[in-house]
């Protein structure tokens, strides 16, 4: 859960800077890099989530099997 709100933090900072940028282009760069970079951290950390869970479902399929 840590990388959503980490996500969503770097989301909204992204939104904040692009939105005060006015007609400063490297300020509105910025912006929208950092919220992409927010997006990326929140796709990554639901691709971990759903791959840990895989894990756990194996793990247990394969100790059911050795008994």
């Amino acid at each position: 859960m840590r990388g959503f709100a980490a996500s969503l933090v770097l989301i909204a900072i992204g939104i904040v800077l692009a939105a005060v940028a006015g007609g400063r282009v490297a300020l509105l760069a910025a912006g929208l890099a950092v919220a992409g970079v927010g997006a990326v951290v929140g796709v990554s950390a639901a691709f971990w989530i759903i791959g840990r869970s895989e894990d756990r479902e194996r793990q247990r399929y394969d100790q059911q099997e050795r008994r």
